[in-house]
Order: C-alpha cells, then structure tokens, then sequence
C-alpha cells in the first residue's frame, strides 16, 4: 500500500548506507539458528510486500510487477492489515536473546516496520484522510518507469502504457475510500494532481520519443488521454468535495505524534522534552547565524548578510562547471582530511537534470534502488537556467547556486553525503532487512551531520561566509522539527507557521509557505535535526570508548556497517556496556 513507508521506495532518495570492510569477528562466526528463521520470515514477508505494492518494488529494483499499478479497494487494506498482524505475531514469537546482535537489530527493524505500517492503516487510516496518497502511486507509477534505464526503452514505454490505463480504477478506489479531508491536504493533492497531469500529457511522451511501432505509439495516445482525463476529473472531485467542503484535520495529535517518533525513528521520549530539544537547536542556530553575519558585516543585518552572499554565484553557462569542480574538490578533501575511505569506485556523474525532471528540482542525487541490477550508475543531476525565463527570474535562480552555499547542498548530495553511503553500500554483504529497512533520520541525518561535519573539519578554510550558509542550511531544518510538533500537537496554522519560518529561519516568504504546507502532511519532518543530533552524541560517546585510538574516519566506518536502522537501536552495537542510554 502506498503508506508502506519503511521500505525505501522513492527513486532519487539517498540509497542505503553501510561499509567497505570485512566483516567483524563476530559476524564471522557461525550465526544462531533463529538468524536463519529470521532471514526466511522477513523474505516471504518483503516478498508479499511487493506483490501487493508493484510501484515501491519497481523503484527498489523488483522488476517482477511493472505493468502493474496496484489495487487500493477497502479490501486491499483489510489484507495488509491481517498480513502485518500475521507477520507481527510470528516475528514478536522469536526470541530476540537468542539472536546474533545483528540479527536482533534487523528483527527489531522489521518489528517496528510493522508496527508503523498498523499504526498508519489500522489506527489512523490515513488511505481514508489523504488523498495525495493515490496521486502519488498514480505519477510514481509512471515516473519510476522514465527515470532510470533498466529496460530497453521499448519495455519501459509498454510497462507505462499498461499503468496509466489503470489510473482511472485507482482515482475510483480512491473516491470510494475517503471519508473525511481536510482543505489543506485537498489543496496540496489537488496541486499535485494539476503536476500529475503535466507529466502525463508532456513529460512522458518527452521521455519515449520516437520510441516503439506506430501502434504502440497509439496505444500511448490512449493510455495518455484516459490517464490525463481521470487525473483532472480527481483534481475537481478534491475542489469540489473536499477543498470547498473540508472535513477533519491534518493534525495528528500528540498521540500519534509520539508513536510515529518511536516506530519509525526509535524515539521513545515525552513529547515536550523532545520539542524542547529542537527549540534549543533552533535558538542557538539563530544565535551562531546572527554572531557569524556580523562577523561579516558588524554594521548589516543577518537577512541583509545573506542576501548579499546570494549574489555571488555562477554564470548560467558557468553552472554546470562550478557544480562539476565542487565536486572534484569536496572528493579531494574527503580523502585528505581522513573523513571516510571511499571506494574505488565512488564515482559520480554530473548532469544536466533531464528535461522532463526540471520543474520539480535543482539538484538531486539521482542514485538506483537497492536490489536494483540493471541500471546501477549514479547521477548528481543539476537544472541549468531556463534560458526563456525572463532575466529577473533567471538571477534569483542562480541565487539557489551561490557559491558559498552550494558545495556545502553537494556535500550533502555526495561526497561525503548520500552518494557516499551509496557507493560504500554496494559492496558490503547487506542484508535483505538492511538493505530494504531505513530511518529516515539516519540517512537524512547521515546527510545533514556532513554539512556541519565538513565546515568543522575545515571545509572553506574558516571563511565565515561558508559557516554562515552552513548554517542557514541547519536553521530551517531545525524550524522544521518545532513547527512539525506545534503544527500537529499544539494547533499552530499554516499563516503562524509561515510567520515562523520566516521570523525563525530567515526564510523568504515563497519558502516559508512551501515548509509550511508541507508540514502539513510531513509531520515528523524534524528528522533532518534529529539524525544529525544523534550522530553528534554517539560520535561523542563513541570518542569517549575509544578513547587515543578515536578517529573520525574510523566512526564514520562503523556508524554505516549497518544500513540505516533507528540510531537508538544501533548505539549498543557500537558502544556496548559503554551505552548510556541518551540518544541526545
């Protein structure tokens, strides 16, 4: 079902981490038996999982069910319900003690896995209250089909065709299935609706020109005009049902809040400590940004700093180059500054973000899916300037790309960022829990520690401009993680969220209302904070065992052994008796 969400599934999301060495000892050693019956318990289950979700297996490189859309009835979600009490019970029935560490990380994943898929399904049933959730199965469904070449391009288009004939049965389950949506989540699935229709109408016969005989060219005509016709019938259905008659809330409530904190990230704390943790986060971020800029300018303004600093960027035709020399540098201080052993291998192309892609980014790291075989090069796709934008346009784009601020974006992206852990992934002996299992506060986090990681170890050679826009990327994440539990606990709207951003994190107003709404229905999206917070404390603690033999190399090494489990249930792998048990 589309709200499966612990199994990474989105094309372009950071791949899965781990590292290039042997095996510990203890990995060595004959594993228990109830390891194998583990093995064999999560396989029929990821086996089930993508038989029932065709969209998420096309994107993690199951190739089995790409001609198929899915089934989102009322039954269809009574069958993933049963289908993760039945596994819950047979997993809660293994003894964890008896288990290799390991094994009992990856049996705790999968645990929680299921326990969030209930909790989403059963408890809040979120496939009645969000309509957005079939839109995106809806585009996904085609996109992960033009994004990556794993198929001859002639499969790929009659893989499309079959989806797109089956969007008009998905928006009829959806309309069947919603039963109260409120004006915010309407408007933002009808939005998408609208970019649905574009990729449809335009975007895919962008992708498959010239490509497949004159009738199956035609058969795209079909698929394209019925897809596009029940798309916007979807979109008037939201205005007209829900956007004019809203019912309900995107609030989830502090309940849920906490619960989805401790099944998707590991988090089991009262829920006004952890906003507390953020709000100290953002305070002295906003302190630090504020010290910094009149480092720079003692007689300006932080907003008045930073917009001066945007003006520094690239030509347009100068883009592609600065991203490409970014790069190269950040590869190069990786390696001299012992930040990680990468690879051989860790190799990276820079392109042009494909045509059909520019509307919706800037950058992105463009990497495959997990079990994906085919199609394994890895992309960091740059949108160059729309030259037919007027020239106003065109220089607040390349704003996005100062320099300050933009190698600190790639370092985020790549080295030593998502990219890194992809490339480090592909040669560890993963298992099929860690490989399909992930919190997203560990590969954000992961991502968002570099940033700080790489200017702490030098990275722009103290120039306080480079700290400043490092700093800038930290403050809206942190203003994410407090207005994610005010918006959802404690009845902060979309205006005093939009106010927040901006007074807070220095946000001009279009970006404030874009982090606002998509609090709306992102709610735990504090995970950006989060993760970098607790890779900073076990770093610490980690330090404090290791004692003379401490490197950052060497922590970073065994942090990304593991895939990305919950942060809180990797610390006693690598502390042992050393845990103290504070995650933060």
């Amino acid at each position: 079902m589309f709200l499966d969400r612990r199994i990474l599934a989105t094309v372009g999301l950071a791949a899965l981490v781990g590292a290039s060495a042997a095996p510990s000892p203890a990995q060595s050693r004959v594993a228990p038996a109830s390891d194998a019956v583990y093995a064999a318990l999560a396989k029929a289950y990821f086996d089930e999982s993508f038989r029932a979700n065709p969209v998420n297996a096309t994107a993690i490189g199951i190739h089995r069910y790409d001609t198929e859309l899915g089934s989102y009835e009322e039954g269809d979600y009574a069958l993933q319900i049963a289908r993760d009490h039945r596994y819950l019970d047979r997993l809660t029935g293994l003894d964890r003690t008896t288990m290799s560490p390991r094994a009992g990380l990856d049996r705790q994943m999968l645990e929680n896995a299921l326990r969030d898929d209930l909790l989403l399904n059963e408890s809040m049933q979120l496939w009645k209250h969000q309509p957005d959730g079939y839109v995106q199965i809806a585009s996904g469904g085609v996109f992960v089909l033009i994004s990556r070449d794993f198929a001859p391009p002639v499969v790929r288009l009659r893989d499309a065709i079959a989806r797109e004939e089956q969007i008009p049965a998905l928006f009829d389950q959806a309309r069947a299935n919603l039963t109260a949506v409120d004006k915010d989540t309407a408007a933002i699935a009808g939005e998408d609706a609208a970019g649905t229709v574009d990729l449809l109408a335009k975007t895919v016969p962008q992708a498959f020109a010239g490509v497949g005989d004159a009738a199956t060219r035609a058969r795209l005509r079909r698929s394209t005009a019925l897809s596009v016709a029940a798309t916007k019938s979807f979109a008037r259905y939201l205005a007209t049902r829900w956007v004019a008659h809203p019912s309900g809330t995107y609030a989830i409530g502090a309940a849920n809040y906490s619960a989805r904190l401790k099944y998707e990230e590991g988090i089991d704390m009262p829920l006004d400590r952890y906003l507390a943790i953020g709000e100290t986060a953002l305070a002295q971020t906003h302190a630090e940004m504020v010290a910094v800029a009149k480092r720079i300018d003692p007689n300006a303004t932080t907003q008045q700093v930073l917009t001066r600093l945007y003006k520094v960027h690239p030509t347009s035709a100068g883009l592609m180059p600065a991203a490409q020399a970014d790069l190269v540098k950040l590869r190069a201080f990786v390696i001299a500054h012992h930040i990680i052993d990468l690879p051989s291998d860790a190799n990276i192309k820079v392109t042009p973000t494909p045509e059909f892609e520019r509307a919706t980014t800037e950058a992105s790291m463009d990497a495959p899916g997990p079990l994906e075989r085919v199609a394994r090069q890895a992309y960091y796709n740059v949108t160059p300037v729309d030259p037919h934008d007027p020239p106003k346009v065109q220089e607040q784009y390349l704003e996005s790309f100062n320099d300050f601020e933009r190698p600190i974006v790639s370092a985020h992206e790549v080295y030593p960022g998502h990219f890194v852990n992809f490339a480090i992934d592909r040669h560890l002996p993963l298992t099929l829990s860690e490989k399909l299992l992930t919190a997203t506060s560990f590969v954000e986090g992961w991502a968002h520690y570099d940033e700080q990681m790489m200017v702490d170890e030098g990275w722009g050679n103290g120039d306080p401009r480079v700290r400043l826009m490092q700093l800038r990327e930290a403050i809206w994440r942190n203003a994410r993680y407090v207005a994610g539990v005010k918006m959802h606990t404690q009845g902060m709207t979309v205006p005093q969220a939009i106010v927040f951003f901006e007074t807070e994190a220095f946000l001009d107003p279009a970006n404030a209302r874009a982090e606002a709404k998509r609090g709306t229905q992102d709610a735990t999206y504090g995970y950006y904070t989060l993760g970098k917070l607790e890779i900073l404390k076990l770093r610490a603690d980690y330090k404090k065992k290791l004692g003379r033999a401490f490197t950052l190399a060497r922590f970073h090494h065994d942090l990304l052994q593991y895939g990305d489990p919950e942060l809180p249930l990797l610390r006693p792998l690598l502390l042992g008796k050393d845990d103290d048990g504070k995650i933060l």
